[in-house]
């Protein structure tokens, strides 16, 4: 199933290394077109800002910087899924880390493939399990 999606974004880090060549921190470096449309944050304001910076200071249901930056390491692979309660809206969220020291975060709207399935499993599953066993009250 393909289909477009304008909640489709990404976002792009370069990694900053100590003089001694240690890992220290992220830097955003580039986010997709539709970024600012999608999350509701200005590129022009997240653009060069830190990842711990970003943690601290940007508030985003969508980006939920605070819950997946543990995960965001140099050669470091992850998806999730990702429930946005208040737009009621699904994203799968991969993040992974290339060999130059780049770092993806790719957030892709898989609401409609989660309602799909949804509707499949109620008109496939049985009433016990929707409602589990019950005994009649004779």
């Amino acid at each position: 199933m393909e289909y477009p999606s304008k909640n489709d974004f990404f976002i792009r880090f370069k990694a900053l290394f100590s003089e001694k060549g240690r890992f220290i921190d992220y830097i955003l470096v580039e986010v997709s077109d539709n970024f600012s449309s999608a999350t509701k944050i200005s590129s022009e304001y997240i653009l060069g800002m830190k990842l711990a910076d970003m943690v601290l200071d940007i508030e985003s249901p969508i980006l939920k910087l605070k819950d997946f930056h543990y995960h965001m390491l140099p050669k470091a692979r992850r998806k999730f899924e990702h429930y946005v309660q208040k737009e009621n809206r699904w994203y799968l969220v991969t993040l992974y880390s290339d060999e130059r020291d780049y770092l993806m975060m790719i957030y892709t709207d898989i609401t409609k493939v989660k309602e799909e399935a949804g509707k499949r499993y109620l008109a496939e599953a049985s009433d016990e399990e929707l409602f589990g066993k019950h005994t009649k009250i004779s």
